[in-house]
């Protein structure tokens, strides 16, 4: 079968390799001028960085596993990480009970009471209890208001703005879960993983195998429209031409498949994909001369920063990878209608450094060498309540139209862990659907269809496709 699929991300990257390694013929296709989605990267300092910050966990055994596929296993760097937070004018590490212990800003009996729930959190395993319980109302249910409103509250206004009521307990629960389960015995000390050279290398490696086993990676070219005739995906069109596939997959944001669709994006498939709102990301990299702090993780929970961690990635993967520079992000979650993230870069920079010289009072804009600044217009959706209720299975009603974006990862946030089992996942459900010679016309279920499965340890909803025969 002839296979095509709209974006270079891991996801899409994923699934061709595994459709190509099962005999089928794919093409993939992606807009931006290099692979990798959000995971993307630029000419940085001799070498390659994300443009948005990216690491992956212990737990991340997906993209463990598959950068050793594609023989990339000597390449992967594990390295202790510093975490800290900023609160009250003072920055503080956060790493251990230890340091939980010498937070002033709770309580001593709330810190005792944040380490429990933090330790229950990382050991339960039915999260679908939660389903319809909103974060808020759990976290000063059990960990207390002041906790809420010292931490939690804050970063989560920080994530999701004015949805930060809104967001449901599983998000919150597998934030929780998956970071706690990245620590060694103990939660003392917590690794994380990175690519030498960047995770550029993976998505080359990738494109290599796909190119290798017959497929194509073609960047710089976006779709137009998805072609779709008697309730059937044909193909798509670009700017310059018409392409006929058997199937498409599309790892889009909703909004984006439904753009491409615009007639043929009607019923409920598609009024839960409308249902999903995004928020966009505004991230500025810095080169800086000097280190500002030994922290490689500092969250701000602080309504009023323009930012909500600063992540010095130098403090992570060493200085002399980027000639003896150091690496700072700094990074807003906000919709894209929000000033700061359509305001140009000069004013937006200026606004990142008055609040980042509150945190560090010796930083200078002369320490900045050189900046970069990127938007993502659709880097998280939001996980309300009864999130589960609105998720769609990777086949659409449209007969041989696929889909594959992180609104369908849940109830884990987005990451590339996530990406590349999406990839897998949706591979497996074409070649189970991959249309017959005679005409498949699918439906999906309701929300009662929601099935849990049992996935790496956790609980999982995956929606299972029906197909009705005519």
């Amino acid at each position: 079968m002839n296979i095509g699929i709209i974006g270079a991300g891991l996801a899409g990257l994923t699934a061709a390799r595994q459709l190509l390694k099962a005999g089928h013929n794919v093409t993939v296709i992606e807009k931006e001028k290099k692979t990798g989605g959000l995971a993307g990267t630029f000419s940085f300092q001799g070498t390659r960085l994300e443009i948005f910050y990216h690491h992956f966990f212990t737990t991340d055994q997906e993209t463990v596993q598959l950068i050793k596929e594609v023989g990339l296993a000597d390449e992967i760097i594990w390295q202790e990480t510093p975490m800290g937070i900023f609160k009250n004018n003072r920055l503080f590490k956060f790493a251990s009970p230890l340091d939980l212990i010498r937070f002033k800003p709770l309580s001593f009996f709330n810190r005792i009471r944040f380490g429990v729930v933090v330790l229950y959190l990382s050991r339960i395993k039915n999260w679908w209890k939660y389903e319809n319980v909103c974060a808020k109302d759990w976290i000063i249910q059990a960990f207390g208001k002041q906790a809420w409103e010292v931490i939690w509250g804050p970063l989560l206004h920080g994530k999701f703005g004015e949805y930060a009521s809104e967001i449901g307990m599983p998000w919150f629960y597998s934030r929780i879960h998956t970071r706690a389960g990245s620590r060694e015995k103990g939660m003392t000390k917590e690794s994380l993983g990175y690519l030498r050279g960047s995770f550029q290398v993976l998505h080359d490696r990738l494109v290599q195998d796909i190119k290798k086993l017959g497929g194509s990676v073609r960047c710089s070219e976006a779709v137009r429209q998805i072609v779709v005739k008697n309730g059937r995906a044909r193909g798509w069109k670009t700017s310059a031409k018409t392409e006929i596939f058997d199937s498409v997959l599309a790892t889009l944001a909703p909004q984006g498949l439904i753009k491409l669709l615009s007639k043929n994006s009607v019923g409920d498939y598609w009024d839960r994909l409308r249902q999903v709102t995004y928020i966009g990301n505004v991230c500025a990299v810095l080169t800086l001369k000097r280190s500002l702090s030994p922290i490689y993780w500092m969250n701000i929970p602080d309504r009023q920063s323009p930012f909500i961690a600063v992540i010095e990635h130098s403090n992570f993967i060493d200085k002399k990878n980027y000639q003896d520079r150091h690496v700072l992000y700094l990074s807003s979650y906000l919709p894209t209608e929000h000033p700061r993230y359509r305001a140009d870069d000069k004013t937006l920079l200026k606004e990142y450094y008055d609040y980042l010289k509150k945190i560090i009072p010796s930083f200078t804009p002369a320490d900045v060498v050189q900046s970069h600044v990127f938007h993502a217009p659709f880097a998280q959706p939001v996980i309300r309540a009864g999130f589960g209720k609105t998720l769609v299975p990777y086949a659409s009603p449209i007969t041989g139209l696929y889909l594959a974006n992180m609104a369908q990862i849940y109830p884990e946030d987005r990451g590339m862990s996530y990406s590349i089992r999406l990839g897998r996942e949706a591979a497996e459900t074409i070649k189970e659907y991959i249309p017959e010679k005679k005409a498949v016309r699918s439906g999906i279920t309701k929300a009662t269809g929601l099935k849990k499965i049992k996935k790496a340890g956790q609980k999982r909803v995956i929606w299972k496709k029906t197909t009705k025969r005519k």
